[in-house]
């Protein structure tokens, strides 16, 4: 019976993360497991890992239920094989919170301390979103977008509110036997927070940009008929060169045919259009690297140049296929890329504008939004200051799910994180602007055909999260859990 309720609690605990106060729930819904967990402390490690993973197991799958889509109704994988794959993703992504709990068992074998739980947890938060070139969807920080720990985020990061995320719930689920006292430390550490939520770490730079982002609404189920691949490539065309703006940003493959196989000549008026308006354009595509293809980011600028940018970290199966995987590749219908790996630290976009600075503007395509400490890094270590962030999508693959809404607030940490402004275009949503504070301005409804037009103000400086990375962060939990350590091994020598 506990292994199931520890089932719920996952199920809970990642089926009220789109909730406009998730932050503060799943501080209980986390308070609760904490407390199933305590109640069975005097069982084996082993049963407590157990628990452990019931608990990863119904937050992955409910969470990541979405990848069904892709792979059944999109993929034309066969139902069985589809189930068994997103629940084999789900119990192996369950198996670093059993690692988290392993690991406090075995620092200490009766009781955790509300630092070192939350210190073991971060860490392996961290180790998800690495280890086999990582999967940090859906952290157990990202909900503190409407969270009492939203302050800390443009300071240590998404890793900083999960710290704090685990050491809240550790003091909710212990404040019954502690006469509620824990709660105060909860309470003033809040409170202390509230604060940083007004410091801003940017400032603006020039005046705002007009920016107007397409939509086009194509279903991924077209993307492999040459009709339809020409009708969107088309559509494209069309949408680009038919309203002026300082700045145009289409989504991701929005031309689908690969690079050298449009016709010659085929952007010949779209530059001349650019040119006529000084507007720069940016537009996902299909590169060609040799004999090999990309996915690429290429922008239009009105002088003529041309500047691409190509996706840097890959999706397993989806656009590189792991070594020993072609059993995986003959199960899909769909046909699988493999993508040549850009650089990680390729230059920033820059946008001249007359009797104003230039800004430089950082692109990220799809999938890379979710890594918050390559994209500090990447900052971190151009040699001009990003003003702005890009990022341009295409979730058709995932119909009609949480998806577009989980990767909007992955968005919107990464603007929060560094503290400027972004905009997304999507194929099928959610498109829209983003502020430097992560809130959400203006957006299109998903699975519409639709453009949207709005200013975009960029900004300039660098926030404590930029200048540091994860690192802070990461040197205190691992100074906690040594002083664990060495305070466990004081205690065995004491004991002889």
């Amino acid at each position: 019976m506990s292994l199931l309720y520890s089932f719920f609690l996952g199920l809970l605990t990642a089926g009220i993360a789109n909730s406009s106060s998730a932050g503060w729930w799943q501080l209980f819904t986390i308070a609760l497991f904490w407390r199933l967990l305590q109640k069975h402390h005097f069982h084996s490690a082993s049963f407590q890992m157990k628990l452990a993973w019931c608990f990863g197991f119904g937050y992955f799958a409910l969470g990541l239920w979405w990848i069904y889509i892709s792979l059944h109704d999109v993929g034309g994988m066969p139902l069985w094989m589809s189930i068994l794959g997103v629940s084999l993703l789900s119990g192996f992504l369950a198996l670093f919170p059993t690692f988290a709990v392993w690991a406090g068992v075995r620092l200490n074998s009766n009781s955790y301390s509300a630092l070192t739980w939350a210190s073991i947890w971060t860490l392996v938060e961290w180790l998800r979103g690495h280890i086999l070139t990582g999967f940090p969807w859906i952290g157990f920080g990202d909900t503190q977008l409407s969270g009492p720990f939203v302050g800390i985020i443009p300071i240590f990061g998404v890793l900083g509110a999960t710290f704090l995320v685990f050491w809240g719930a550790f003091k909710i689920g212990s404040a019954p036997e502690r006469l509620f006292f824990p709660l105060f430390s909860l309470g003033f550490a809040i409170f202390l927070i509230s604060f940083l939520e007004n410091i801003s770490y940017t400032q603006p730079i020039g005046k705002p940009l007009e920016v107007r982002l397409i939509q086009g609404n194509f279903p991924q189920l077209m993307q492999y008929q040459q009709s339809a691949l020409e009708e969107q490539n088309n559509f494209y065309l069309r949408e680009y060169q038919s309203k002026s703006a300082d700045l145009i940003i289409g989504p991701e493959t929005a031309f689908s045919l690969p690079e050298d196989r449009l016709p010659v000549g085929w952007d010949k008026d779209l530059k001349a259009s650019l040119k006529e308006n000084q507007t720069y354009l940016i537009t996902g595509m299909i590169g060609a690297v040799g004999d090999e293809y990309s996915n690429r980011a290429r922008a239009y600028l009105p002088n003529g140049e041309i500047y691409a940018y190509d996706k840097s970290h890959l999706v397993p199966f989806g656009e590189y296929i792991p070594p020993g995987f072609m059993w995986f590749v003959r199960a899909i219908q769909a046909p699988m890329t493999h993508f040549v790996m850009g650089d990680l630290n390729q230059p920033h976009l820059k946008i001249t504008r007359s009797n104003n600075p230039d800004v430089f503007a950082v692109i990220t395509i799809c999938y890379e939004d979710a890594f918050g400490s390559e994209l500090a890094s990447r900052m971190r270590e151009s040699p001009n200051d990003a003003n702005f962030l890009v990022n341009i999508t295409n979730l058709a693959w995932f119909g009609n799910t949480s998806a577009p809404l989980q990767q909007l607030r992955l968005a919107q940490l990464r603007s929060l994180e560094s503290g400027l402004p972004s905009v997304r275009a999507t194929n099928t949503g959610i498109t829209g602007f983003i502020d430097g504070k992560g809130k959400v301005q203006t957006q299109l409804p998903v699975f519409v055909q639709e453009s949207l037009v709005g200013n975009l103000q960029p900004r300039q400086g660098k926030t404590p999260y930029i200048k540091w990375g994860d690192a802070p962060i990461l040197l205190f939990c691992i100074a906690i859990l040594a002083f664990r350590v060495r305070k466990n091994r004081t205690t065995v020598i004491d004991s002889y």
